[in-house]
């Protein structure tokens, strides 16, 4: 049975949406899945990746797979390049990379503050994304790509410069990875092996 460690959207924990629904649905197609709590308080990616890291160094790597909402599927991914999973999942992967920042809102960019837009300006996208060498499933709603266009261009670079990787575009759905209908298509992509 593969592990499924699964990183939350930032600031969150498990009782900030209904991630049991989401966890739910993941077990329910025969994996064991690990929520992973991170300390987002005072911290940057970089501390993100390490608190992942800490958990996912105690799993083999050919059976587990990475998953992360939001900054969780950033820190994810960037757990990936350093040691590939079995597989990557990233849901609504934020656009906070190099390339992105100077494309942000700045009222967006004053919520983050100064060090975790610097730390994100660290990171070069089209060279990380390099590094995966692992199955990855990306998910996105319709609406948030509508409500944040970046994001869905995040989303779709990140399937044309990750080599196997699958993008699934949600219809009529938000920035929500416990909304039913972004449950339903995470359940109906994934299959355990």
């Amino acid at each position: 049975m593969k592990t499924v460690l699964f990183v939350p959207g930032f600031q969150e924990d498990m009782k900030s949406r209904d991630y049991i629904s989401t966890l739910n649905a993941i077990k329910s197609r025969g994996y064991f899945v690990k929520f992973v709590p991170i300390n987002w308080k005072r911290t940057v990616i970089n501390d993100w990746v390490k608190q992942l890291e800490e958990e996912y160094n105690n799993h083999d790597a050919a059976s587990t797979i990475l998953a992360g909402f939001s900054y969780g599927s950033v820190t994810a991914f960037m757990a990936a390049t350093k040691r590939n999973p079995a597989e990557l999942w990233l849901f609504s992967l934020s656009p906070y990379f190099s390339a992105d920042i100077p494309k942000q809102k700045q009222a967006r960019l004053n919520i983050i503050g100064t060090r975790r837009t610097e730390a994100f300006r660290q990171l070069n996208f089209d060279t990380l994304a390099k590094a995966i060498k692992c199955k990855t499933l990306i998910f996105v709603g319709e609406l948030e790509i509508k409500k944040y266009p970046l994001i869905g261009k995040r989303a779709q670079l990140a399937e044309r410069l990750i080599g196997d990787a699958q993008l699934t575009t949600i219809v009529a759905v938000g920035h929500d990875v416990a909304h039913r209908d972004y449950v339903a298509s995470i359940k109906s992509a994934i299959r355990s092996d």
